[in-house]
């Protein structure tokens, strides 16, 4: 189909079916490079989906003829994987944490957890000497686990707007903590 770029672009769902056929062995070798061994087929196939759906709704967006579009749809494809590869280490390392909670008597004894809880705790507590909107970047960051570039799109700045915030932030912390200890 010589004009489904721009029949996608229209919302073609016949540009739809070409672009399935087409693009599939392409763009579902990309995901299952990245998710087939870490995270299984169900993963793949579901993120291969989820690529379709993008390309789908931002095909207005595509510039450039077939060949820019095939490494355009790559690139998607390549991202979202990374994405839900990424949402995957997150949600492995959640469930570590939980298990070594509720294993506390095998893998740490009552004491670290304490410690750990008090810890995270001081760190709330410190959080809440920074201004607000530092705080609300702390918070998505580290205990929301978002990454620089949603937190950017949430809060409507850009990611190295996110960087230095984060970077004068840690130094503030660094300098309460450090105050702090000195009336101890």
């Amino acid at each position: 189909m010589e004009d489904f770029i721009d029949r996608l672009k229209r919302q073609d769902e016949q540009a739809l079916d070409y672009l399935v056929d087409a693009y599939m062995p392409f763009l579902k070798g990309i995901c299952q490079h990245i998710l087939l061994k870490s995270c299984g087929r169900h993963a793949a196939e579901e993120c291969l989906n989820d690529v379709y759906m993008t390309i789908w709704q931002q095909a207005d967006k595509f510039k450039g003829d077939q060949d820019d579009f095939r490494k355009w749809a790559g690139i998607l494809a390549k991202y979202k994987a990374i994405d839900v590869y990424r949402k995957q280490q997150k949600r492995q390392q959640r469930e570590a944490v939980t298990d070594d909670v509720r294993n506390d008597g095998r893998t740490h004894d009552t004491e670290d957890a304490v410690l750990q809880n008090e810890s995270r705790n001081e760190m709330l507590y410190r959080l809440h000497e920074l201004p607000e909107a530092d705080r609300d970047l702390f918070l998505m960051k580290y205990y929301l686990d978002l990454s620089n570039g949603e937190i950017a799109e949430t809060l409507g700045i850009t990611v190295s707007a996110v960087d230095n915030r984060l970077y004068r932030g840690k130094r503030k912390l660094i300098h309460l903590i450090q105050r702090k200890e000195r009336f101890i």
